[in-house]
């Protein structure tokens, strides 16, 4: 073997470390971890540690995903009483011969999501902002008597 083989030899050695330096970073890490971590006694605390964040995470995604669904679920029944509302009104104004404009929609979607969990009070509130009359059934009357609102 000659001194040129062995310039040549290095060259290429050298132009491979420099295109693929982040696999000869890689195994220099793991080499330098597995030392490190054979020579310590307590490598099982380390890895229940791992496994007790590994379980930490799982909980954490577990949580994120039902409080998505949640999230889902109400939007969804917002964007169903929003649609039977603007229905309604719909119908209301074809009654008196009008015609719902984009503003009132936007109005009624607002209304909407404000009272949500109260049906009641979306009615008052719709029936006050369009001047419409609040008729109660005697369904409605009598439930009135039972229970105080």
């Amino acid at each position: 073997m000659t001194w040129l083989a062995v310039k040549t030899f290095f060259k290429k050695a050298y132009a491979t470390v420099l295109k693929y330096w982040q696999y000869f970073a890689l195994a220099a890490y793991t080499i330098i971890v597995y030392t490190l971590l054979r020579k310590n006694k307590n490598t099982e605390s380390i890895k229940q540690a791992f496994k007790a964040s590994k379980e930490a995470h799982k909980e954490e995604l577990h949580a994120i995903n039902r409080a998505h669904k949640e999230e889902i679920t109400k939007r969804d029944k917002i964007i169903l009483d929003y649609s039977k509302t603007v229905m309604k009104l719909d119908e209301e104004y074809k009654k008196q011969k009008l015609k719902l404009h984009e503003w009132e929609k936007k109005k009624v979607k607002k209304i909407v999501q404000e009272t949500h969990n109260d049906p009641e009070g979306r009615v008052k509130k719709i029936a006050d902002e369009f001047g419409f009359e609040l008729v109660l059934t005697d369904d409605e009357k009598d439930l009135r008597d039972v229970v105080d609102f």
